[in-house]
């Protein structure tokens, strides 16, 4: 296939300019045979075309040949050739308009306020559709499991047991070797400061608030909303990308029963047990260096701990946990549904649950913070 080309010749004691098409005239061929054309034809007064030569001639290579041709474009160039004539008429009278709107585009500035502020509202509109569809789903997400509860036999126990195994007993590990290393850190800095007041003994009571009221709920749910989250969105969105979730529908079962549903009831039963874990961690990797560096040992250690840390710290602590695996859930599913059917939408909605997980989790770590400050038994 040749690319579009032409060739112009004067007759000798004429001003008529004959243009010879040669090539392919199409949307593949043109590149910049419309552009050569017209730079070559500023100065022509009269125009004749020929398209013997022609190889293809589609409605990009007529809206070309009308840009090039100008004014002296009209319907008796191709009066040798009606196919080619009847191609160039369907652009004849789009092109002066394509033209027009495109100067018109041009001269209008758009203000920026009316700008900004038409970027606000859409914004603020597809907020608005966010929030509305977050209360729907909140919604099924509560009659599910309100029925689920009242009727156990609705409830699907092996993928229930399924997800508390990898949703929430996988992360053990990670979980609990995150929070030695940040007991450990909290301790070390807290002796550091504490040994020039010569206050050194009150780094216990420092690990036993900060790991059992803040540090080992919050590093356990961003622990598990990075690792469950993300795992419910790509899951979930893989199979409205296949249709299976259609599949379901039409065979009559519900997503939320055979989807949502286990996933909050995992890790509403596994977080309380793996952040208890995390916190013995955590207060282990203080202790360990509390023993090294004060030569304090385990049963000062103990001591400290059950005397001066009141118990209202670890039930602040854990009172928040299955808010947090609610939130995790309610983010991960959500988002997995609002996969559509490529994979660019999949990989955007993986990352807004892990972002959107781990803000909620500080949000309610905050709320809670504020609701029990002063707060004692």
């Amino acid at each position: 296939m040749s690319k579009a080309d032409f060739k112009i010749e004067t007759p000798p004691g004429g001003e008529a300019r004959v243009v010879s098409l040669t090539g392919d005239w199409t949307a593949i061929g043109l590149r910049d045979a419309g552009e050569r054309l017209k730079s070559a034809l500023k100065s022509a007064r009269e125009i004749r075309i020929e398209t013997q030569s022609l190889t293809g001639f589609d409605t990009a290579g007529a809206y070309a040949l009308r840009t090039a041709l100008g004014e002296h474009g009209d319907d008796t160039l191709f009066a040798d050739d009606p196919r080619i004539g009847a191609v160039y008429a369907l652009i004849r009278d789009i092109q002066p308009k394509v033209v027009e709107a495109q100067k018109a585009t041009a001269q209008q500035k758009p203000n920026p306020i009316i700008a900004r502020l038409a970027r606000l509202g859409r914004r603020t509109e597809e907020g608005l559709k966010d929030l509305r569809d977050l209360n729907i789903f909140i919604g099924h997400l509560v009659v599910t499991a309100f029925l689920s509860i009242i009727t156990p036999g609705r409830i699907r126990w092996t993928p229930l047991v399924a997800q508390m195994q990898q949703a929430g007993f996988g992360s053990l590990m990670v979980v609990c070797v995150t929070n030695f290393f940040v007991g450990a850190v909290i301790a070390f800095l807290g002796i550091l400061q504490l040994q020039q007041f010569g206050a050194a003994v009150f780094a216990v009571e420092l690990i036993g608030i900060s790991v059992l009221r803040e540090f080992g709920p919050v590093i356990a749910a961003v622990l598990i909303a990075g690792r469950s989250a993300s795992s419910f969105t790509a899951e979930i969105g893989a199979m409205k990308m296949n249709q299976e979730i259609s599949a379901m529908r039409v065979m009559g079962i519900n997503p939320f029963d055979a989807l949502i549903f286990p996933r909050l009831a995992a890790l509403i039963l596994t977080m309380p047990l793996v952040t208890f874990a995390g916190s013995m961690a955590g207060l282990f990797g203080g202790f360990v260096v509390v023993w090294a560096q004060l030569g304090y040992g385990p049963h000062f250690f103990s001591i400290r701990m059950t005397e001066y840390v009141p118990f209202v710290n670890f039930f602040v602590g854990m009172i928040k946990v299955p808010l947090f695996a609610i939130a995790i859930t309610i983010i991960g599913c959500r988002l997995g549904m609002n996969v559509t059917e490529d994979v660019i939408s999949l990989g955007r909605q993986v990352t807004r649950a892990v972002v959107q997980a781990i803000f909620t989790i500080i949000l309610i770590d905050a709320i809670v913070a504020m609701m029990f400050n002063g707060f004692d038994f």
